[in-house]
C-alpha cells in the first residue's frame, strides 16, 4: 500500500456524485482503497448532505449529476 490520491463514486436514487482527489492508501497489485477515518466520515457527510439536497449543486471537487434513462 502506497499514499495517493483517488476518485469516490457514489449513487443513490438515480443520481451519482464523485468526489475527486481524495488522501487514500492504494495498492497497485489489486486496487485496493482506503480512506482513512475521519476523511471518510467527513465525505460521507457531505455526499449525504448532497443527495438529500437532490438538485444539481456547484462544489468545487465535486460532480454531481442525473443519470441518463
Amino acid at each position: 500500500m502506497r499514499r495517493g490520491r483517488t476518485t469516490l463514486h457514489f449513487e443513490r436514487g438515480g443520481f451519482y456524485a464523485d468526489v475527486d482527489n481524495v488522501n487514500a492508501m492504494l495498492c497497485s497489485r489489486c486496487g485496493t482503497r482506503s480512506v482513512p477515518g475521519k476523511t471518510a466520515l467527513k465525505i460521507s457527510e457531505m455526499v449525504e448532505r448532497l443527495f438529500s439536497a437532490g438538485k444539481d449543486l456547484d462544489m468545487t471537487g465535486i460532480s454531481f449529476h442525473k443519470l441518463a434513462s
